[in-house]
């Protein structure tokens, strides 16, 4: 067990970075792909993400950042930017539970519980692509501050991941807000109630 304030640390970030197709085939669950329109199927094929095909093995990170700004675009025209990508973030983990990989990885966390799924949460981002790492710091029993190195310059998407997260795993009134920005990261404040 790591001390109060302890500092957990990633791996170093390779240079070819890529998302997995798991990872893409959570968000374009049928709730929200069936909601793109046309338009929007025609701009990600451009990107180079053809939703009306069989997902490829990964995507490059430029592919993915393109594709969840025309996704938020598409799904949420009149919503201020950073809370439409806080919904995609909240969107992606519920497309979680409908595969059989991310149930098993919800049931692991749900026995985890709150404090130790996020003292994983490295490990977890990196099933997800092979680029993100974070750092976590403990501030308190039911509190803690994530750092993540790559926020896509749109820190809400990470905040709707972890809000939807804490959900999954049976955390009470979870917080998650966005304490500062570094570069291309951001450090988040979580935080939630004792059961």
């Amino acid at each position: 067990m790591r001390a109060l304030g302890e500092q957990v640390r990633a791996e170093p970030v390779p240079q070819r970075r890529l998302i997995f197709e798991h990872t893409v085939s959570w968000l374009l669950q049928p709730a929200v792909r069936l909601r793109l329109s046309p338009t929007a199927y025609a701009a990600l094929k451009e990107v180079g993400l053809d939703v009306t095909e069989r997902l490829r093995p990964a995507y490059s990170f430029d592919t993915w950042r393109r594709s969840l700004a025309i996704i938020a675009a598409d799904l949420y025209p009149t919503t201020p930017l950073d809370e439409s990508y806080r919904l995609l973030g909240r969107a992606l983990v519920r497309g979680v539970e409908l595969t059989t990989m991310g149930r098993a990885m919800v049931s692991m966390a749900r026995l985890l519980g709150p404090l130790r799924s996020l003292r994983r949460m490295n490990e977890t981002f990196r099933s997800a692509d092979n680029y993100v790492e974070s750092r976590f710091t403990q501030c308190g029993p039911t509190h803690c501050e994530l750092w993540i190195n790559e926020v896509m310059d749109r820190p809400g998407y990470y905040q709707g991941v972890l809000e939807a997260g804490l959900e999954l795993v049976g955390a009470r009134d979870a917080r998650v807000e966005v304490l500062s920005r570094d570069g291309d990261g951001a450090t988040y404040s979580v935080s939630w109630r004792a059961k």
